[in-house]
């Protein structure tokens, strides 16, 4: 499960989820980010292919955290999500749309 994330610079993942895809995070690269938790986190990074369904399939350069492994779901972000799609939220109407951008 993903939460589109407007206020997240990239595409976060929990590090589980690099670890069931198999990906040897010690030879990725890695940073540290802030924002997600009270303290920086390691955070090793990867270009990963990320299909939403209904068509909605891109590959993003992805971070991978103990940060949100607290939250258990992926953050698309500025970079990889937001960057390559037209992202609309109508509250009232309770819809929201994703478009090429």
């Amino acid at each position: 499960m993903v939460l589109p994330d407007s206020g997240a610079d990239a595409c976060l993942f929990p590090l589980s989820l690099a670890i069931l895809l198999k990906l040897d995070v010690l030879k990725l690269p890695k940073a540290l980010t802030g924002g997600v938790g009270s303290q920086a986190n390691v955070t090793y990074y990867d270009t990963i292919a990320i299909d939403l369904g209904s068509g909605i399939a891109f590959t993003a350069y992805s971070g991978f955290t103990n940060g949100v492994d607290s939250i258990g779901l992926g953050l698309l972000g500025q970079a990889g999500f937001f960057e390559q799609f037209r992202v609309e939220f109508q509250h009232k109407q309770k819809v929201f749309t994703i478009e090429s951008a």
